[in-house]
């Protein structure tokens, strides 16, 4: 199911190098060291886990396929860097760590494993190899750095085309198999059926997407501490250019999909035609928030560049979970973190919206997804392609929150204004590379 391709996103390792080499912006926190280690083998120690309400579900079903384990479960919110914020608090304090932490930003992996937090714990001897083998191929690369493991994969990410087939047929459109091709659609759409959409660039929905997916050298590590960022480069500038006639007659909006508004006046009225988005797209905004009727969803890949020698794809997020090193029952924690990413418990990650990373329970999930009447057809392979073509320079980065902030107020902002997309490059390089700067790198063009 998961089969070797040539196209793998294996630079994350190297992303993950650039944050493990000097002091990042919590060390006006913590400082360039942290507390010592916990790592005493406590079995009565009670284990504390911090989660999103998204995984609270499945923590909760560990607690009860395990009545022996003590574990508090702690919500709290997944803003870029805000773990790493906490957990530099817990340093100062000298105590508070989480003994297991999900992170929804796994960006956020480089900071905790990185100086001056050193929080990650190394899995390498706590999850067995034969474990470790069955996630799928280019999951586990931005965990690892200097053959180490510091993470575990929740589940994947990649972009797909989600596209509505009854819309589809109603109008007699064909699925866009390049991007030249997606945006005649677009113009065309906008004239015979105005008020449908065919994507949206807010949030990660935009610069993953879009950006991500043509290899735009937007966040390309380059070395331990060296960043490339060049939004004048050809990949970028065409993605401006794909999208300004969308914006400005309006079938590519710069609302976030999660916005009440988004939600009522066009997920809820069935108004969208296509969408460019991560495979949980469609279990969580198409089915949980947009209710959209059973029979009309699916899922294709994405088009291909002009010129391109292999399609490629971005990611939205892609959740990761983390071991602490405080705590006193490492090989408790890890068994945790290893249960929420491999069970195939019904009430596990296989009942999530995403599709897990590791490969056994991905077959399961898949399996569901292939039976729901919700799904015009079995939306899985195409995720499962898109897993192996995410873009290799779409990298891991330690300012991930500037990164969407700086993206929201420059190009997010253009597109509401229906202004120039072009023109809101170099203003959005300017604030990444301060950005970046702040954050210990040296950036490149």
């Amino acid at each position: 199911m998961f089969a070797n391709r040539p196209h793998q996103r294996v630079p994350r390792a190297r992303a993950l190098a650039a944050a493990l080499t000097a002091c990042t912006a919590v060390a006006a926190l913590a400082g360039c060291s942290s507390g010592g280690g916990g790592g005493a083998d406590n079995a009565e120690a009670t284990l504390t886990v911090w989660t999103d309400d998204t995984r609270q579900p499945a923590v909760e079903a560990y607690v009860r396929a395990h009545p022996q384990a003590r574990v508090k479960v702690v919500l709290t919110s997944y803003k870029p860097g805000e773990v790493a914020q906490k957990i530099a608090l817990a340093d100062r304090a000298g105590k508070g760590w989480p003994d297991v932490v999900f992170l929804g930003s796994p960006s956020d992996v480089s900071a905790l494993a990185a100086a001056p937090l050193r929080f990650a714990q190394p899995l390498d001897d706590l999850v067995p190899e034969q474990t470790r083998r069955q996630f799928a191929e280019g999951t586990l690369e931005g965990c690892t750095y200097d053959g180490k493991l510091f993470c575990l994969a929740n589940d994947s990410a990649p972009v797909v085309l989600w596209t509505n087939e009854t819309l589809m047929k109603q109008f007699g459109y064909s699925v866009p198999k390049t991007w030249a091709e997606y945006q005649e659609l677009g113009i065309r759409l906008g004239k015979e059926h105005p008020g449908h959409l065919i994507g949206g660039i807010n949030d990660v929905s935009g610069y993953g997407a879009f950006f991500g997916g043509a290899e735009c050298p937007v966040r390309e590590t380059t070395g331990p501490a060296d960043i490339r960022i060049d939004l004048a480069d050809r990949r970028c500038t065409r993605v401006a250019e794909l999208l300004q006639p969308l914006v400005e007659n309006g079938t590519v909006t710069a609302t976030s999909p999660w916005d009440p508004t988004f939600t009522e006046e066009v997920g809820k009225k069935n108004a969208i035609l296509m969408y460019p988005a991560a495979g949980w797209f469609g279990e969580y905004g198409f089915k949980g928030s947009y209710k959209i009727p059973d029979g009309q969803l699916a899922a294709h890949s994405v088009p291909a560049w002009s010129g391109a020698g292999a399609v490629t794809t971005g990611a939205m997020g892609g959740g990761l979970w983390v071991v602490s090193r405080h705590s006193r029952n490492l090989k408790g924690a890890a068994d945790i973190a290893t249960w929420l990413t491999t069970s195939d418990a019904e009430d596990g990650i296989v009942a999530a919206s995403a599709l897990p990373a590791y490969t056994p329970a991905a077959r399961r999930w898949c399996a569901a997804r292939a039976a729901d009447p919700f799904y015009a057809a079995d939306p899985c392979p195409a995720m499962l392609d898109a897993v192996g073509r995410i873009a290799d320079n779409y990298d891991y980065i330690r300012f991930e929150g500037q990164f969407a902030d700086s993206y929201a107020q420059t190009f997010v902002a253009a597109a509401a204004r229906k202004g120039d997309l072009a023109a809101a490059l170099p203003v959005w390089q300017k604030h990444l590379v301060q950005a970046a700067e702040n954050a210990g790198y040296k950036v490149s063009r």
